[in-house]
């Protein structure tokens, strides 16, 4: 069983990854707390939680994959919980309630499905691995959000502030998803032995979040479903499990990581300032708050993997490696769920930022703006110059 959790930090090539994913959390960390001291998130039970959050996935990027590791990510996703919970509204407490019920049973459905999957690479007699493939891929639905597991995280989404919503679906989430790709590597046979069944999840959460996205008026549900639209594409990279593909996946997880908090935060200054939730009846932001109206431009293209930002150079390796897998019609479905996350971006920067509006007389908050500024700059040098990132995984 142990030997099952335990992943080489290497994926096919040498390609090294959790030094990466531990910068960026620590990146990220960082961001939403300056961002949080000019626009508070929570009082201080959230500056507890979220130093609690930070602490234990660090410290489980620090130990090593194992058992220590997912107990120590578990117990962040259970700090994400309480985040949510302590905003003390009848809205977050049932949206809390509902991500902890989900959240507990994905843990025991992987715990089960890792304890069946037995020790070593090897698939265990029949039907026991096909019941450890069935609990892993819902127990990993479930805490990803993928479709149909997603029930949780448009509440989550809506109910808590911005900062919240990106250090789960940034952090927690992509914690869990290195937690996946390990598995990758450690138990081909999950995925190789099954890559059918991956796949369709990964393309109903593929298409299937593009068109709930489409569907919404509220600007932070449809970043929650577009979160599930773009984890779609990862599980793709996973599933096919070439070096391609799985570069590619993870690159791609740096950049979702990156971008959500952009979109997540630009969005938390106009709701800052208007104090109410932004939705497609508003009109003209980018008069009032044009950094964060340029921030969250630069984060829809980036998310859409438009050069020159970062997100092209994951995004481009999923097309290849679903190209090579699945031939014309697999990357004819990847285009449709990228042309369907183009017409909802497209629709919110056109109704909601650009355009006339009712003009604000309050000033653009200059920290959490210039965080996010920054980070955007970063973005563009990293897409510019993705030799720095490809050069660590090896």
């Amino acid at each position: 069983m142990e030997h099952l959790l335990i992943a080489e930090a290497s994926v096919p090539g040498g390609l090294h990854w959790d030094s990466l994913y531990t910068g960026l959390f620590l990146l990220v960390f960082a961001s939403v707390a300056a961002y949080s001291l000019a626009i508070p998130q929570g009082d201080r039970r959230w500056w507890g939680l979220a130093a609690a959050l930070g602490g234990l996935v660090l410290a489980g990027q620090v130990v090593g994959a194992g058992f220590t590791r997912l107990i120590l990510l578990d117990g962040a996703a259970l700090a994400a919980v309480a985040l949510v919970w302590v905003q003390d509204t009848p809205q977050a407490k049932a949206s809390a309630q509902s991500y902890l019920q989900l959240l507990l049973l994905a843990m025991a459905l992987i715990g089960l499905g890792l304890y069946l999957g037995g020790e070593g690479a090897a698939a265990p007699a029949s039907p026991v691995d096909k019941i450890a493939v069935a609990l892993l891929l819902a127990g990993f639905g479930l805490k990803l959000a993928l479709v149909p597991f997603y029930f949780w995280l448009p509440g989550v989404a809506e109910a808590a502030p911005p900062m919240t919503t990106a250090l789960i679906v940034s952090v927690v989430d992509i914690a869990a998803f290195g937690e996946l790709a390990h598995l990758r590597l450690t138990a081909p046979w999950v995925f190789a032995d099954y890559t059918s069944l991956w796949l369709a999840v990964a393309l109903l959460s593929m298409v299937g979040g593009a068109l709930l996205a489409l569907a919404q008026t509220n600007l932070k549900r449809m970043l929650a479903f577009s979160t599930i639209d773009d984890m779609g594409y990862m599980i793709l990279g996973v599933a096919v499990g070439s070096s391609v593909g799985l570069t590619g996946a993870i690159l791609a997880a740096l950049a979702h990581a990156l971008f959500k908090v952009l979109l997540f935060g630009a969005v938390g200054v106009a709701e800052h300032r208007r104090g109410r939730a932004i939705t497609l009846a508003d009109r003209g932001l980018a008069a009032s708050y044009p950094l964060s109206a340029a921030v969250y431009i630069a984060g829809a293209l980036g998310i859409l993997g438009v050069p020159p930002l970062f997100g092209f150079v994951g995004r481009w390796r999923l097309y290849l490696a679903g190209a090579e897998f699945g031939g014309v019609w697999l990357a004819a479905v990847m285009a449709a769920a990228t042309a369907i996350a183009l017409l909802y971006y497209a629709r919110s920067i056109h109704q909601v930022w650009l355009g006339q509006g009712e003009a604000d007389s309050a000033a653009e908050p200059l920290l959490p703006a210039g965080v996010l500024v920054g980070l955007t700059i970063l973005a563009v040098i990293l897409g510019l110059y993705p030799g720095w990132i490809t050069a660590i995984l090896g």
